[in-house]
């Protein structure tokens, strides 16, 4: 714009105090939709979101989470809270020793697991 006179200017001082205005709402939008964003709720949504549209990852992730939980249940059951050293390393062997074991037989233990639900499940005879 090319200002000429007080008239100019004015309107010049105008208009740049409303793109002022208009940019100050759609900062204070964007601030409020990203601080939206990277609540923890928020955060997990779009994790589970990445992983289940990356192929062949969601499997890798329940394999892992399934034989922590199975090694981790295990080692609550089998040595109980490890208050000596070798109780707790004898705990740590067993917690390991299991994840692995899931974790290479997951497919297996899937298929056991179905039919165990399905004849429970199941209608009865």
């Amino acid at each position: 714009m090319e200002i000429k006179n007080s008239a100019d200017l004015k309107a010049a001082i105008l208009e740049l105090e409303e793109r002022k205005l208009r940019e100050k709402a759609q900062l204070t939008r964007n601030f409020h939709a990203f601080t939206e964003s990277m609540t923890p709720l928020n955060l997990i949504k779009s994790t589970f979101n990445k992983v289940k549209e990356t192929p062949g990852i969601g499997g890798s992730i329940l394999k892992a989470g399934l034989g922590l939980g199975v090694g981790l249940l295990s080692k609550k059951i089998l040595i109980g809270k490890s208050t000596g050293l070798v109780k707790g390393m004898l705990g740590s062997a067993v917690k390991v020793g299991m994840m692995s074991l899931v974790a290479k037989n997951s497919e297996t233990l899937k298929n056991k697991g179905v039919k165990l639900l399905k004849s429970l499940l199941g209608p009865k005879k």
